[in-house]
């Protein structure tokens, strides 16, 4: 596999899963509570002796639970996503995708099998289809653990690589469990009942390596049906792995991921054995709080035969093109076409020798030896013609693809919200983090404030709240703010309360107060801000789905005058350029309610995308009740290599609003080679027209869409004035050309007024039209 393609791949995924799931695990911690018959189990552990009675027969059953199991055959797929967001970006980016289809074979004694059906996967906001090694048995795409269909393995629910299984036999000194609800589920044809007991999971302790949530059991077998579940708290770089966040710089901090559920489902088969059905798993990683990456994870296991005739034969004739081996083993390759005569092994070589000997340490998670089978047989992976994988017909499309998914919406957002609702203790106890780093957050410049900076020092109040104080100073404006609150997120949305005294922005358009506006304030000499200070408090609420997010609040502040204080650039420097003066605020108290919608259709660049915006405000005071409402849309078509965009927008004040709320037209998101100081008015409207030609720089058979950049022609209209004027006398126009970097995500654009001004500007910014 091409190293950029390891790294981008690494960008999206190992952040969030290798970072969250595999750095966290401390081995010390997990060994705290030793098994020992004179250490008592806590007499709070469980709630009740029916719930104490269950967890104990499903103790026992966990090693036994594949007592009179052959064998069985299914049809394995599965489908990652990794995506880039934020609640700034208009709209999602995909960055990842794999999907995989595999017929395999479990074996109580013998071989197990891996027969693959189908494999796609790439970079979708490149255009890139990853590639093959040259090597199959060294591609992480022909691996599987046999671990997550293995039903005589205790970590069939739960990794061990990461959490402390509330089966292990320390459990009960770091879980406490309690009843929940129960369902029974009829079989008329078989005359057969089955009841099902939901034991609810809950931490002593607030850490990652803990998990909180429910577990569904057999109630005659004591056999775990369903599992879901999440990290008590979120995963911290700087907390859980301190020495290595020593080594990363400052700027990307903090890093942080959080597991919204895990989840899977076992199917009754032949009513005997619960073997897996369905899994989904869902994360949210973030870097510097500005950027996000949304990681999905599912599978299913369907077509099940159990102690069947076997269908899958290790040693049959293969086809020319198609390949096989066993393990890592040299000698168990077979040449094309071939038969291959499998041995039954007790040991390994290579990697997965290594794995083996792992798993036969003394473990963990149970203070006793691993109760994986000790007999390690060999894993024999057939795979046909590469050409012929991304092409099988029954591959699942990709997750950012409007396919049905292995669970409804529905289903995972009553899952995510009951999972929020479990009670973590001793989240006070993981103590105040103080913030120093120069990140992007902290670090900013403007014509108002000039090079200002902050710091934040964080007090959690539970595991998904926080008390925060920011404080910001900037020079030479010497003029201090900060900002006091308390907020709660949960992984559907999020409630706070902040006062604050605070440079503020329209914020209509963009974000002027964030590193891209102060690179191309100090970079390029243009600032496209308009600023005014306010003092005062604000409860707001926020509430996000898979392609929406609506926000709103209520207010209370004294807006003040917020002069320009600097001139400072690089074209300064070397020049006479100077920033226009900032807008004049008037100043007086005013309170009130604002709200914003955001959505968009798809994440998927091969196809059509509509995203969209909606906010507005209302608010009275020492001014007239004033309101302000607005809208905008964009349609993005891709069409092969090309593709065309159009953008539109409209609004208008009602009642007589202070300066500081009209509003105003120019910059990278409206009309492009304009000031916004001076288009400002009462209502507005503008309208965007771009169209780019992408190159591709991998297979041009991979056909998902997406390119890595785009040489773009724009058109850029847009009127701003009174309301009773509203039309389309003295409308101002720009062209220009630009390249679009990562599907839109970076954009740098000349551009030129042709009516209504004659100015040329350089605009570098993110979140491009596309």
């Amino acid at each position: 596999m091409d190293r950029t393609v390891v790294a981008g791949r690494a960008l999206a995924l190992a952040v969030c899963l290798g970072a969250a799931a595999g750095a966290a695990f401390d081995a010390r911690a997990l060994q705290e509570a030793p098994v020992s018959a004179s250490r008592p189990i806590p007499v709070d552990a469980y709630a009740d002796e029916g719930i104490a009675g269950l967890i104990e027969r499903a103790l026992a059953q966990r090693k036994a639970r594949a007592e009179g199991l052959a064998s069985f055959e299914t049809t394995f797929r599965e489908r990652i996503y990794a995506g880039l967001a934020g609640a700034a970006l208009r709209r999602e980016r995909a960055m990842f995708h794999q999907e995989r289809a595999a017929r395999l074979r479990w074996a109580a004694e013998g071989e197990h099998i891996i027969r693959w059906l189908g494999l796609r996967r790439g970079v979708p906001i490149i255009g890139l289809g990853v590639e093959f090694e040259g090597d199959l048995r060294d591609d992480d795409a022909f691996e599987l653990d046999f671990d997550i269909i293995d039903p005589a393995s205790e970590h069939l629910a739960l990794g061990s690589e990461w959490a402390l299984h509330p089966l292990a036999d320390t459990a009960a000194y770091h879980y406490r469990y309690r009843s929940g609800d129960t369902l029974r589920i009829r079989f008329p044809g078989d005359n057969r009942e089955v009841t099902l007991i939901e034991a609810v999971v809950e931490p002593r302790e607030a850490r990652f390596d803990r998990i909180a949530g429910s577990l569904w059991f057999d109630a005659d077998e004591g056999v775990l049906t369903r599992a879901a579940y999440r990290p008590a708290i979120e995963y911290d770089f700087d907390r859980e792995e301190p020495e290595d966040a020593e080594d990363v710089p400052g700027f990307v901090k903090p890093i942080r991921a959080r597991v919204d559920f895990i989840t899977i489902d076992y199917g009754l088969q032949e009513l005997r054995w619960w073997l897996p059905n369905r899994m989904a798993f869902d994360a949210v990683a973030t870097m510097a709080d500005l950027a996000s990456m949304p990681v999905r994870y599912e599978w299913t296991f369907e077509d099940y035969l159990v102690d069947a005739e076997q269908t899958l034969d290790p040693g049959e004739d293969l086809p020319e093109g198609w390949t096989r081996w066993v393990d890592d083993d040299e000698e168990f390759l077979a040449p094309e076409g071939q038969t291959l005569d499998v041995p039954v092994t007790e040991g390994r070589t290579g990697r997965r020798a290594e794995r083996e000997t792992e798993r036969t340490r003394d473990d963990p998670l149970t203070a006793e030896l691993d109760s994986l089978p000790a007999r390690v047989r060999p894993i024999v992976t057939i795979v046909p013609p590469l050409d012929q994988l991304p092409s099988y017909p029954e591959l699942p499309e990709p997750l950012f693809s409007a396919t049905v998914d292995a669970f409804a919406t529905a289903e995972l957002d009553d899952l995510r919200d009951r999972l929020s609702s479990l009670r973590i203790p001793g989240a006070t106890a993981l103590g105040p983090r103080l913030d120093l780093s120069p990140g992007l957050r902290r670090l900013r410049y403007n014509r108002v404030e000039g090079l200002s900076v902050s710091a934040r020092l964080a007090v959690p109040t539970g595991v998904t709240s926080e008390f925060a104080v920011t404080p910001r100073i900037g020079i030479p404006e010497w003029e201090p703010g900060v900002e006091v609150g308390w907020r709660r997120q949960t992984a559907t949305g999020g409630f706070g309360i902040t006062a604050y005294r605070r440079l503020a922005d329209l914020g209509d358009w963009g974000r002027p107060l964030s590193f891209g506006n102060s690179f191309n304030s100090l970079v390029v000499g243009y600032d496209e801000g308009l600023y005014f200070r306010e003092t005062g408090f604000e409860v707001a609420a926020n509430r996000h789905g898979k392609r929406t997010r609506v926000e709103g609040a209520f207010f209370a502040e004294r807006h003040q005058n917020a002069r320009k204080q600097s001139d400072a650039s690089l074209p300064n420097l070397f020049g006479d350029a100077v920033f226009p003066d900032n807008i004049v605020a008037a100043r007086g108290d005013v309170a009130g309610v604002s709200g914003r919608l955001r959505a968009f259709s798809s994440v998927d660049p091969g196809a059509p995308i509509l995203s969209g915006s909606v906010w507005g405000e209302v608010a009275t005071g020492d001014f007239d009740l004033y309101g302000r409402a607005a809208v905008s849309a964009a349609l993005q078509l891709p069409v092969s290599d090309w593709s065309l965009a159009l953008e539109g927008g409209a609004g208008r004040v009602f009642g007589e609003p202070p300066p500081q709320r009209r509003f105003h037209l120019g910059g990278s998101y409206t009309l492009r080679a304009f000031d916004p100081v001076s288009t400002g008015g009462d209502s507005f409207w503008f309208g965007r027209l771009e169209l780019g030609r992408g190159f591709r720089i991998g297979d041009p058979t991979y056909d998902v869409g997406g390119s890595p950049m785009r040489i773009t022609g724009f058109w850029d209209t847009g009127w701003a004035g009174p309301v009773d004027a509203f039309g389309t006398e003295g409308w101002r126009s720009s062209v220009g050309v630009g390249v679009s970097l990562l599907d839109g995500l970076f954009r740098i654009d000349i551009a030129r007024a042709i009516r209504g001004g004659s100015l040329w500007r350089l605009h570098i910014y993110s979140d491009g039209l596309m």
